[in-house]
This record gives structure tokens, sequence and C-alpha cells, in this order.
């Protein structure tokens, strides 16, 4: 599984998006949540989808929109890399630091 994270805002507050690509099950996934939240509740999970690991990352990029939140299009365009090539076992900390997109591989 690849896994992309990045930190941003939601409605003024701290937030995490997780995106990546689920080899086992061939499909993409997107989990958003607020940073320090102590409950289970998320702003958003593919599970709440009918459709919950899709085969391209459109569905994500229009919830994104939906909600108003940002994430670089070099982490898109990297998570798409990751389908094509059926990525397992990778994590990427996503940045924007003075404008520049920066990647941190774990």
């Amino acid at each position: 599984m690849s896994r992309h994270f990045f930190k941003t805002l939601y409605q003024g507050k701290p937030a995490t998006v997780l995106l990546g690509y689920d080899q086992p099950l061939n499909g993409f996934f997107m989990v958003i949540e607020e940073d320090g939240q102590e409950s289970d509740e998320y702003i958003y999970s593919n599970l709440f989808d009918e459709v919950s690991h899709p085969s391209t990352l459109e569905p994500y990029r229009k919830r994104l929109n939906e909600l108003g939140i940002f994430v670089p299009i070099e982490m898109i365009m990297e998570v798409e890399a990751d389908g094509a090539a059926r990525m397992g076992n990778k994590n990427v900390y996503h940045s924007i630091v003075n404008g520049t997109h920066r990647r941190e591989v774990d």
C-alpha cells in the first residue's frame, strides 16, 4: 500500500489528508481527519462511499474540491503513478515550504 500524507487546513483547523493506492484491493483510497481528534470520526473516509477503492483518483479530486481542501498536484501525480505501478509499502510526507513542494519518504 502506498500512503501519501499532507497536512493542510479544513474550515480553519489543521487536518491531514491521507491518499494512496491499495495494492491488494487494486484501487485508491483517501481519509481526511482533523489533527488531534480523539475519536474515530473522520472529515471524510473512502469507506463512506459505495465504491470504496475506485480505479481512478477522480472521485477524490472532486471530494477535495467540494470540501475546499488543497493538496499539491505533485502528490496527486505520484499517487496516480503508484497505482499504475501497483506500488506497495511506501510512505511519503508532502509539504509546501515557501511555495515549494517538498516530499520526504519514510
